[in-house]
């Protein structure tokens, strides 16, 4: 059994003697009243000062106890020097002046040790020093009697004996307190809740705002729970189960932020549980890298990256997954190139060398290819506008520059089948857009004709002419008639094609002659 618990084994209820004021030594007859009447002015006032000095007590001197021992040694230090000045100052017992010294002396003293009394009673002292604090209330008990019977030394010694009791009692609060505290925490330790309660109480018995002690009694109050939660989780993962085992190692430390093990079993369990979900994207990643699915190789090996960013296994398979699918897809472009530039698609063709290049701008050939592709796509273009468009061809500007884009054509080494087509459609249309057509004016023999491009015909009722295919524009004035214009365009297959032309509308002014 600790000292402690002895000492809660004492009585707590120790009687203090009362303290009778009135009685006085016996002196002569002036001496006897002089000093009845100032006994008794002593008594009042001290019983007074008692009383009031108790009253400060609780309201201003406890708290300083409370705080620091410090003062309470202060205090005796401050009244032994008194009692020590008194003391050599004092003759006899018989002299009223000393006499009376020596009361206010002693006075002091029951006030200091009653004031130590208090505080270590707020303590609750008693359940754990309760042999040296009644020896120190029978010390008191010994003054008051000394002091009654006018022993004044006697009762100052008494006093002081109690007051280094109290002071020594008080100065191991602290000590007190920590063992109970330390007690408290072992206790939990061993999962023993009822006797972990109990060490915290005992200790906010004595420090009523003890944070380390109320801390621990709310982790004992919560113990019996915890333990079963911890109990159940360290089930479940011996089972296997770590979903399971997690979820109750959280519910423990929801409960006791320092519940035992919970704390470094739930990070043990992650770990676990980190591993595993590496593992398996690892695995993904290579039965995907096998069936040479590559995308979802990616996919699973940058999972298992994500759980462990230092993985160095998946941070190569990874980076050569990576130049796998980059090599696939630059690949793949030169392949649509190559296979558009055969089928003579030209702009298809460029676009894809050009993505190739953007993957890889070192990639041999492949600018230059994507260059030329864009050099035969123009051309393409050029082709099929004058192809689609031959009554351009009729124009000097436009026959030469078809000339020159079928020079261009032509000299092209290995035509596909598209070009060889443009080139000979193209050399139709320009030699028939060369071929003068046939066709007959008609007019009124009054009207002179000019054709555009051809020149004056003058008047006549018909007027046979070969012209190149075009667009034509043929005038005819007449006085006092409106001009006639007429616009009409010439085709290869508008063969003795017939254009009327003649004034027939009179002018007013010629009208009215």
């Amino acid at each position: 059994m600790s000292a402690i618990e002895q000492e809660k084994q004492v009585g707590s209820n120790i009687p203090i003697a009362p303290v009778d004021l009135d009685r006085a030594p016996d002196f002569d007859d002036k001496s006897r009243a002089q000093a009845s009447a100032n006994l008794k002015r002593v008594a009042i006032v001290s019983v007074s000062v008692v009383l009031f000095f108790v009253l400060l007590t609780v309201i201003f001197v406890l708290p300083r106890f409370v705080q620091t021992d410090q003062s309470v040694a202060d205090d005796s230090a401050e009244v032994s020097a008194v009692v020590a000045a008194d003391s050599t100052q004092v003759a006899q017992v018989h002299d009223p002046a000393a006499a009376a010294v020596l009361r206010r002396t002693n006075q002091a003293r029951l006030e200091q040790a009653l004031a130590l009394v208090t505080h270590l009673k707020a303590r609750n002292v008693t359940q754990w020093a309760a042999v040296d604090f009644e020896a120190a209330i029978n010390a008191i008990s010994v003054g008051e009697k000394a002091y009654t019977e006018q022993r004044y030394e006697a009762a100052q010694s008494a006093y002081a004996e109690a007051i280094e009791s109290l002071q020594r009692i008080a100065a191991r609060t602290e000590e007190v307190v920590s063992q109970a505290v330390d007690e408290g925490f072992l206790e939990i330790a061993s999962r023993n809740s009822t006797a972990a309660a109990a060490a915290f109480e005992f200790a906010l018995s004595i420090e009523h705002e003890h944070e380390q002690a109320k801390a621990g009694l709310a982790r004992a109050r919560t113990l019996d729970q915890v333990t079963a939660l911890v109990n159940e989780a360290e089930g479940y993962e011996d089972l296997g189960n770590l979903d399971a085992a997690l979820q109750r190692y959280g519910e423990a430390v929801a409960l006791d932020g320092q519940a035992a093990g919970a704390t470094s079993a739930i990070a043990r369990i992650k770990q676990v549980q980190l591993g595993a979900r590496f593992k398996r994207a690892m695995s993904d990643g290579f039965a995907a890298l096998e069936a040479k699915k590559l995308t979802r190789a990616k996919s699973a090996f940058a999972r298992a990256i994500k759980i462990r960013p230092r993985a160095q296994e998946a941070l190569d398979v990874l980076e050569q997954v990576e130049n796998q699918i980059l090599a696939n897809r630059i690949s793949q472009h030169l392949r649509t190139a190559i296979s558009s530039a055969q089928q003579e698609k030209w702009v298809e063709s460029a676009a894809q060398y050009r993505a190739a290049v953007k993957l890889d701008a070192d990639l041999d050939g492949a600018a230059t290819s994507a260059e030329r592709a864009t050099d035969r796509a123009k051309l393409d273009r050029q082709l099929e506008s004058m192809i689609d468009q031959p009554h351009r061809l009729g124009s000097n500007a436009v026959h030469q520059e078809a000339q020159t884009i079928l020079g261009t054509a032509r000299s092209i080494t290995q035509p596909g089948p598209r070009l060889s087509q443009q080139i000979n459609r193209l050399a139709d249309a320009i030699k028939i857009a060369r071929t003068p057509i046939a066709i007959t004016l008609v007019s009124d023999n009054a009207t002179e004709v000019t054709l555009y491009k051809v020149g004056p015909l003058g008047r006549f009722e018909r007027h046979s002419v070969s012209i190149i295919p075009g667009r034509y524009v043929v005038v005819g004035r007449r006085n006092g008639f409106r001009d006639a214009r007429v616009e009409f365009e010439v085709s290869p297959d508008h063969h003795d094609a017939m254009i009327t032309v003649r004034c027939e509308e009179k002018l007013a002014f010629e009208s009215d002659r």
